[in-house]
């Protein structure tokens, strides 16, 4: 059923932290052939929302209101398939040796969820997630593939399919500037800064871990430190690598920059876009993005290549 003409509000987005897209939609409750719309769409109902002919969200009505005033509007909410992962708690355990596709690929069999994995993996030591939910068993295990592997991945649903691409996985890559540029928002921070990296052995009992090597980031910012504990499941190597990836990723502030701009409806996270507006100029990655349909604009978190 095409409830085009009913739309009075409709804005979709991918957040930067989450793995389900959400969909927000008011519409006219208005009488059709079929009955009120408040009768024709109820909790579960799919929803697709289309842009130039071409499928940019695919859900289900998880959220669902009426306002029988003058205005007479319904509104809903509706998250893509992985709304379920995110809201469903589970147990997982993987032995050693197990690579991150086939951990990611196994976990999301078990939940009916297709995958289309295009990243590149790590070989994972003993795996033990217990009492989270299922959309954290996968952000966790390909966070820690990302902390040894020289690459970024970006995640989201594609229909009813998981796409696990590299960052910036994009062919054409979208310009704008001040021509097409509403504002642009910077700021930095240093509160997720780390400056130094120690790694250290198994502890015995009663006893502190006994320190095995240190390295230092940019410490005149003062000394922010993290530790990595090194275990069987992991040699010196890995545990070097680890820490120079932790201060690759959080050894210099925090840099936030948000874009107001018109919109581009198909653009998703981990989209390469080109910025030359405010005091910024060059390649960024989108984090998140905010498309609103009804004025056609979009607002993107970015963060440089």
């Amino acid at each position: 059923m095409d409830i085009t003409g009913l739309v009075t509000s409709l804005s979709w987005e991918y957040q930067k932290n989450a793995l389900a897209a959400k969909a927000d939609i008011r519409l006219a409750n208005t009488k059709i052939k079929q009955g009120y719309i408040t009768d024709l769409i109820k909790l579960c109902t799919p929803v697709y929302i289309f842009a130039n002919d071409k499928e940019v969200f695919n859900g289900i009505v998880w959220d669902w209101s009426y306002t029988s005033a003058a205005d007479k509007d319904i509104n809903i909410v509706a998250y893509d398939k992985m709304i379920y992962l995110t809201q469903s708690k589970h147990n997982s355990y993987f032995s050693s040796g197990m690579s991150t596709q086939t951990i990611v690929e196994s976990i999301c069999n078990e939940w009916d969820i297709k995958v289309n994995y295009e990243w590149e993996s790590w070989t994972h030591g003993k795996t033990v997630i217990n009492n989270k939910v299922v959309s954290e068993h996968i952000t966790s295990v390909l966070d820690e593939a990302q902390t040894k592997l020289n690459s970024k991945y970006v995640a989201f649903m594609n229909g009813d399919v998981l796409e696990i691409k590299k960052r910036g996985y994009n062919e054409d890559i979208f310009y704008f500037n001040t021509q097409n540029v509403v504002n642009v928002k910077d700021s930095l921070s240093i509160q997720k800064l780390v400056t130094k990296v120690i790694i250290v052995g198994k502890s015995e009992e009663n006893s502190r871990p006994p320190l095995i090597k240190t390295v230092d980031g940019k410490t005149n910012y003062g000394i922010l430190q993290e530790i990595i504990t090194k275990d069987s499941n992991k040699t010196l190597d890995d545990a070097e690598k680890e820490a120079e990836n932790i201060l690759n990723e959080n050894g210099k502030p925090e840099e936030t920059i948000s874009v107001n701009t018109i919109d581009v409806p198909e653009i998703k996270k981990g989209y390469k876009i080109k910025l030359v507006a405010g005091n910024r100029a060059g390649y960024f990655f989108v984090e998140g993005v905010s498309h609103y349909a009804t004025d056609k604009t979009m607002s993107l978190e970015l963060v440089r290549e």
